[in-house]
């Protein structure tokens, strides 16, 4: 039996979660229970090309580290334990999805940006106690998707048309997923 996942449109709690410019990104929350790496690869191969950008906050595994480091992958340090990784091969996406879905399982946020003209040093996170995660240093208009990962799933926030709504984004999973048409919005 295939892995089942639902897709709709997020509660505002998930939106709040983020220091973002209003009405710039169009979002859709993909819900998974126990995502496996297989789920993340595609979906990123499906909507971006390279390089994309992975934003691991608190790397506290180390042999994620021990990867990023003899896989020469190029990287920006923030903090004693991030790391903004820019991936542009299929093969190290293979190995971040990899180690972002580790690091979602043991409850830490990664984020996934595309765009043009970003820059590692542009992506660092900061969260304040009780308030939104921001990206101060980030021209959001450089950005055309971001998505965060979690354990659960993901939420994408997108000014894509391919991919901003949630029948839209049913097109980037694999169909080695079934779809949980109960639990999902495809009404747009």
């Amino acid at each position: 039996m295939k892995k089942q996942y639902f897709v709709q449109h997020p509660d505002p709690s998930i939106l709040n979660d983020f220091s973002l410019p209003k009405d710039m990104f169009q979002s859709v929350e993909v819900g998974i229970r126990d995502m496996e790496p297989d789920f993340l690869f595609t979906l990123a191969q499906n909507m971006f090309a390279f390089p994309v950008f992975f934003a691991l906050d608190f790397v506290m595994i180390e042999h994620v580290e021990k990867i990023i480091m003899e896989r020469n992958m190029p990287f920006y340090r923030f903090d004693s334990d991030g790391f903004i990784v820019k991936i542009d091969s299929v093969d190290t996406l293979a190995v971040i999805c990899e180690s972002t879905v580790e690091l979602a399982s043991n409850g830490m946020r990664i984020f996934i940006f595309f765009g043009e003209g970003l820059s590692e040093a542009d992506l660092v996170p900061t969260k304040k106690w009780g308030g939104p995660t921001e990206f101060r240093n980030l021209d959001f208009g450089k950005v055309e998707t971001f998505i965060d990962v979690q354990e659960v799933g993901l939420t994408v926030f997108t000014k894509n048309e391919k991919y901003n709504t949630p029948r839209k984004v049913t097109h980037c999973i694999s169909e080695d997923y079934a779809l949980d048409l109960m639990s999902s919005d495809l009404e747009s």
